[in-house]
């Protein structure tokens, strides 16, 4: 007599869809924090570590591998033989080889504040890789331009670089500005640096601030910003905005 065996099958789950709209969407990456660990799907594992990168600078790829594989004689197969490097005898054509050796030229480096229109995180960062151009979180000697999106100016760190080390900026807030300069392959800077924004002190924490600017957002235009998850950005910056002109007002009132 045969039987049907019915085996239950366990799905790890993302974290970040259960938290934005309880949508089961299943995880392929874990995120690890010291003590606390989160389940993500690959959509979301992409975000959070384009958000790291942007915070802390990319850590780069592990050096490969150099030492020598071990030689395996073969046996009954041909000789090889490996001839030495030729040697160059002191004053023989030395300064010609030396010029021959000089080092490649460091590759240039762009730092890329706040939101691009029309791309994200990842395809905004790999069209500037296949420009030529390496993209850090922190300006260094290599950096030769910022790349301000919208609400870049809240990435403070970032504009004061920038401004200290006389790094032009490339202004993209405007619709297909970016778009433009892949298809042209010109990233040309000239454009006014903004004024970082301040950051908030009101003491509140992250939880209590977003109820505050989910509440506002629902009242200013925004009427149908879900209950969780994460605030979008450009929410953000129009609730900062908003409230940084209303500061402006009754300071020059008094």
């Amino acid at each position: 007599m045969r039987k049907t065996v019915l085996v239950p099958v366990v799905k790890t789950l993302c974290d970040a869809h259960l938290s934005k709209d309880t949508s089961e969407v299943e995880a392929t990456d874990t995120l690890t924090l010291g003590a606390r660990t989160w389940d993500l799907c690959e959509g979301h594992a992409q975000k959070f570590a384009g958000f790291l990168v942007d915070a802390l600078g990319d850590a780069g790829e592990p050096a490969p591998d150099e030492s020598e594989p071990e030689s395996v004689p073969v046996v009954g197969g041909p000789t090889t033989v490996v001839e030495s490097p030729a040697v160059v005898e002191p004053g023989l054509n030395a300064e010609d080889e030396s010029k021959e050796a000089a080092a490649p030229e460091p590759v240039r480096s762009v730092m890329v504040a706040g939101e691009i229109d029309r791309y994200d995180w990842q395809a905004a960062r790999d069209a500037l890789r296949n420009a030529g151009y390496e993209v850090v979180g922190r300006a260094d000697d290599s950096t030769v331009l910022l790349i301000l999106g919208e609400g870049g100016e809240r990435n403070g760190h970032k504009v004061r670089d920038a401004r200290e080390r006389g790094i032009p900026c490339m202004d993209v807030r405007a619709p297909g500005r970016f778009k433009s300069a892949v298809l042209s392959g010109e990233f040309i800077g000239g454009d006014p640096l903004p004024e970082p924004a301040k950051v908030d002190r009101s003491g509140m924490s992250d939880r209590q601030r977003n109820r505050v600017i989910r509440a506002w957002a629902r009242e200013n235009g925004w009427p149908s910003l879900p209950v969780q998850g994460r605030v979008p950005m450009q929410v953000r910056y129009a609730y900062e905005l908003a409230h940084r002109d209303a500061s402006e007002g009754k300071a020059a009132a008094a």
